[in-house]
């Protein structure tokens, strides 16, 4: 053992000691890892993952998603970040793993990856999470939202498209639906940069449906879903739906067709009217609502030159009710904002990209089921839905601990003391006591999948390759 002194300062000489125990600062992991293996996540990963090396030092596939999980929650952005946690014997004892998957190891594996194999993976994982939500009696509200990932590379699919941030940055467009009762990622696409928010919104709403787990009661979206083709696709399965409509000069005509406006608020009034579009087949509700600037001066909306008094809303419906109640509704869809913030900010979404679509693809899904198992996390331990994952991390995530031993038994002793240990102990307990609610043997009855294909090893790229820019366009 080393030791070494500081200067005197008020509370005399402070000596320094050097130990080579194993040591972390994230001991508050066991509580989460405890919970995945009671959900029987590990088992879900390795039948969900493809496999096929050949190495006889390969990593479990469970291990390396594991690996990846720890990354995200202990604060990394990037695939080097797990060299951070690597050699911590802490961290390793907790994921209960021989060793961390290494980021070449991490990048290599996710990189084989072609597009059946992550939809294989999709479809094993996600009863792994709606198995455990409860079905809300008048069915759930469906957000559909896109948002951008910068990219700076010639990754595949990073194309210059709609980037509000940075004109003319190459980019990747995913679309995501959201539960806005559970608060959990339904389904998400990773899409090229240069694809229209409602670029193949109508097989992404199949698969949505099918995914759900649950009765969708309603889909909110905002004006980038305005199309013609989804308005039909919803009216044709039954499915209410509230989405914002483009101003544009036909819709901006309509206004003045609104036979009577009905104040209910300060500065708010609201009416309706039955319109056409050349396009469609028959008439839908459109809603109205206006904001009076004098009354309202950081009122949203559009202006219009004929009325520069008020700001005007407008919002297409099937739903009944009163306009107030319908646009009441569809502002609710503000709350998905939340999750995309959340997912970018705290779980560091679009910092984990690789040259392969797939690749990135695979791992973007991946920090979504992740997203949604911190939500029950949350909701069944922490009995407390409202925290972000950064205050999780701060208030139950880092944890001083010492990994020793009793015996034979590996035993992690935290550093916790009065009210923080008798709160941690408190939450180990309601991990113990959670029935095993999604395990593989529960959901027997759904049909068999078929094995991924085994993972390749993905082909260097020769110099010419490294320079020609890809010009085509996912999902």
């Amino acid at each position: 053992m080393r030791t070494n002194y500081c200067k005197k300062s008020g509370l005399g000489e402070l000596r320094v000691e050097y130990t080579g125990r194993p040591v972390s600062g994230w001991g508050g992991l066991v509580g989460v890892v405890r919970f995945l293996d009671r959900l029987g996540v590990r088992r879900f990963l390795k039948s969900a993952l493809p496999n096929g090396r050949r190495s006889p030092n390969q990593v479990p596939v469970e291990d390396i998603a594991l690996s990846l999980f720890a990354t995200v929650l202990t604060g990394g952005g990037r695939f080097s970040h797990v060299e951070r946690i690597r050699h911590d014997e802490v961290i390793r004892g907790v994921l209960g793993v021989k060793r961390v998957a290494s980021a070449m190891t991490l990048t290599r594996y996710f990189g084989g990856f072609a597009q059946s194999q992550v939809e294989h993976m999709s479809d094993v994982l996600t009863p792994l999470v709606t198995s455990t939500v409860k079905e809300p009696p008048e069915g759930e509200v469906i957000d559909l939202d896109s948002t951008v990932f910068e990219r700076y590379g010639k990754q595949e699919g990073s194309l210059k498209g709609h980037n509000p941030r940075k004109h003319g940055r190459p980019s990747h467009h995913p679309l995501l639906a959201m539960a806005a009762g559970a608060k959990t990622i339904v389904h998400g696409w990773l899409r090229s940069g240069n694809t229209s928010s409602a670029r193949g919104v109508r097989q992404f709403l199949a698969e949505v449906l099918a995914r759900a787990g649950t009765r969708v009661r309603a889909i909110r979206a905002d004006a980038g879903f305005f199309e013609t083709a989804l308005l039909d696709e919803l009216e044709s399965r039954g499915v209410d739906y509230a989405i914002a409509v483009r101003m544009n000069p036909l819709v901006r005509r309509a206004v003045r067709r609104v036979p009577q406006w009905r104040a209910f608020g300060l500065g708010l009034e609201a009416g309706e009217i039955s319109y056409q579009s050349y396009q469609w087949s028959r008439p839908r509700r459109l809603v109205f609502i206006r904001e009076e600037i004098r009354r309202r001066p950081e009122a949203r909306g559009r202006r219009l030159f004929d009325d520069p008094d008020y700001t005007y809303h407008a919002v297409i419906t099937s739903l009944g009710g009163p306009p107030e109640e319908v646009w009441r509704f569809y502002n609710g869809r503000a709350d998905s904002e939340n999750r995309i913030k959340e997912l970018k900010r705290d779980y560091s979404i679009n910092g984990f990209c690789l040259y392969s679509f797939f690749g990135t693809e695979a791992v973007f899904r991946l920090i979504c089921l992740l997203f949604n198992l911190m939500q029950l996390f949350k909701r069944h331990v922490l009995r407390d839905e409202t925290p972000q994952l950064a205050t999780v991390r701060r208030t139950t995530l880092v944890i001083g601990a010492i990994l020793g031993a009793a015996g034979r038994t590996p035993v992690l002793r935290l550093g916790l003391r009065g009210r923080w240990r008798e709160r941690f102990a408190a939450l180990l307990e309601r991990i113990a006591a959670l029935p095993t609610v999604a395990t593989l043997a529960q959901l027997s009855n759904l049909p068999p999948l078929a094995p991924p294909r085994p993972w390749r090893p993905r082909r260097p790229r020769s110099s010419a390759q490294a320079l020609r820019r890809p010009v085509f366009v996912f999902n």
